[in-house]
């Protein structure tokens, strides 16, 4: 076909006329783009046990009714202060999944992520900004986001971060007698208010475009041009009782102001520097990922927004860079609030800059040729084959994350799980010693049991006491019997890449224990121990593992070899029935590989 040139309007900020090239190549871009998108964020749940709790959360309120102020889930934390202030998120995947179980939640968030990205796309349009520079920080983007794709309730701050932005381009660039548009922030607020915290980050957004058109208006020669005037007192005036709105309307939500008073106590914890995004971007441990190095490129590519902003006095921009660079630097979760919302500002610098080079030639390559949008399209063809076989993830980041739907049972104890729903094994038992990453798991399954710990963060003391006992530092054993604990289970998804773990936790303790404790399930990532009680006698009688179990095998080899001379036929039993449950497991074949010939002589 022969290339079809088309006159787009006049641009409003660059004031410039834009031919458009060839348009199929730009919407093969659309299309393998939104393919790709779409396979990115559709992969199994894996270790991220909040999913579970804000399901369970859900559950509570519709089965009741109302919305906790206190802890319903731990036996310890009962009563406590808890303030669910996601609780609209927990209500709304709650539905999905009675509709349509965990698929129906992967595909909400895909549906939330393809939003965000079109009007990402939609944004840099009406700026003029070429397909190929548009799709090619969109791709890094998405790369950008990877560690917050997975379907909780801060993916809808991110959706409501990009439609702050589109009504304040389209007002403040492109369309003033359209104010009737900031109608509608108010009640995204509303919204947000029941949602994600994030709102907080969302108000200073608004905040800063309300303080940069205040600044403007007192200071138009220094802060304004013809392409960008100041607004006229009566358009500051709505803009800024909009603004009081949406902080008003904030406060609609069921603890009003305490809502975020709590959310502010919640991010003092100590405990908080142990967990891997609330560190800096910049930690030794935790900066050189590629995540971390998309993001350090977009934080010090805000030169160029600052270079834009200057050129063009475009006082918003620059306050927007400062503002949320500063804000990101606090912690590795808000880094990715960041680059959603510097990626429009960053991509208009670095499209100006190239239409203001004097050499055609550059521009027509990046803004035209279809040679750069052909290497692009390979490229997402190239993602899109090796995201569903796992090869993206596996072999070329590094990265583990399995493509599909439903859980990833590699790294969610489902099987144990099953186990102890078919033996109910938290109807006999009360209080279990649960890992810190499986307790919302657990009172998803188990509504009417409650768990010691989970990962909702409720304060420092429980993570202190549950941190004493699981690494067994000292006064544990006095912890073990203070609470009373009747079983434990503990979730180690590296067990086979270290093995180590047994030795520094609770694990090597009740495996040491045997006469007190007894091991009922093993696998290649879980355990399950009972206490020795009456009330397990039949659970212990059917499925203890006297001989064959992970620690055993590992450290204390005597115990097995003295089964192997004194009981061969219980090592046999345990050893087989560990193979029937699970086939493929390594520690399993490996026990197998080295005492079948011992249990043949």
């Amino acid at each position: 076909m022969g290339k079809k040139q088309i006159k787009s309007p006049v641009n409003p900020v660059h004031g410039k006329t834009i031919i458009a090239d060839n348009p199929l190549y730009n919407y093969g871009l659309m299309i393998l783009f939104a393919v790709f998108l779409i396979l990115l964020t559709t992969f199994k749940i894996t270790g991220d046990d909040d999913v579970f709790w804000h399901l369970a959360t859900g559950r509570h309120i519709v089965q009741t009714h109302e919305v906790p102020s206190s802890d319903i889930f731990g036996y310890v934390t009962q009563g406590q202060e808890w303030m669910p202030f996601e609780w609209g998120w927990d209500v709304i995947t709650y539905g999905l999944y009675n509709a349509g179980g965990y698929t129906a939640l992967s595909v909400f968030r895909t549906l939330i992520f393809l939003l965000i990205f079109y009007l990402l796309f939609r944004i840099l349009r009406k700026f003029n900004t070429g397909y190929t520079l548009i799709f090619i920080f969109l791709t890094i983007l998405a790369f950008g986001m990877m560690d917050r794709l997975t379907p909780r309730p801060h993916i809808v701050s991110m959706l409501f971060f990009v439609l702050l932005l589109r009504i304040i381009t389209e007002y403040r660039y492109f369309s003033r007698s359209n104010y009737k548009i900031l109608y509608f922030v108010p009640v995204i607020f509303l919204v947000w208010a029941n949602m994600h915290m994030g709102i907080i980050a969302g108000i200073f957004l608004f905040g800063i475009y309300t303080v940069s058109e205040i600044l403007i208006y007192f200071k138009p020669q220094k802060f304004s041009s013809k392409e960008i005037a100041p607004l006229k007192a009566d358009e500051l005036k709505r803009l800024v009782i909009i603004f009081v709105a949406s902080v008003l309307v904030m406060l609609v939500n069921p603890n009003f102001f305490a809502t975020y008073v709590y959310a502010f106590d919640h991010t003092k914890m100590k405990m908080l520097e142990t967990i891997n995004e609330w560190r800096s971007p910049f930690d030794a441990t935790f900066g050189k990922g590629f995540v971390t190095n998309i993001y350090k490129l977009f934080l010090f590519g805000g030169i160029l927004v600052l270079y834009y902003a200057f050129r063009k006095k475009d006082l918003f921009a620059a306050l927007l860079f400062i503002g949320f660079a500063l804000y990101s630097v606090r912690a590795v979760r808000f880094t990715v609030d960041y680059i959603i919302i510097i990626t429009i500002f960053l991509v208009i610098s670095i499209n100006y800059i190239i239409n203001n080079f004097k050499s055609n030639s550059v521009k027509d390559f990046v803004n035209k040729s279809p040679v750069p949008k052909v290497i692009l399209e390979a490229v997402l063809i190239f993602l899109i084959f090796n995201i569903p076989n796992n090869k993206l993830y596996l072999d070329y980041l590094q990265y583990y994350r399995i493509s599909g739907f439903g859980i990833n049972s590699d790294f969610i104890p489902t099987q144990m799980f099953d186990f102890m729903k078919t033996n109910n094994i938290p109807a006999i038992g009360e209080k279990p010693f649960n890992h810190f990453g499986s307790g919302g798991f657990f009172v998803w399954n188990f509504p009417d049991s409650k768990n010691f710990i989970d990962s909702r963060n409720l304060n420092d003391d429980i993570f202190n006491e549950y941190n004493t006992v699981i690494s067994k530092k000292p006064g544990f054993e006095n912890k073990i019997k203070q609470y009373d604990f009747d079983y434990s289970f503990y979730l180690a998804p590296d067990l086979v890449r270290g093995p180590k773990e047994m030795e520094s936790t609770i694990i090597s303790y009740f495996s040491k224990k045997s006469d007190e404790w007894k091991l009922v399930f093993w696998d290649d990532k879980s355990f399950l121990f009972v206490k020795n009680l009456p009330k397990f006698k039949e659970i212990i009688d059917k499925y203890e593992y006297k001989y064959v179990t992970p620690y055993n095998f590992l450290y204390q080899k005597n115990i097995l070899d003295k089964g192997v001379s004194e009981n061969p036929e219980q090592i046999k039993k345990e050893i087989q029935r560990k193979l029937s449950e699970e086939p493929n497991g390594v520690i399993i074949t490996n026990i197998n590989n080295n005492y079948s010939s011992k249990l043949l002589k």
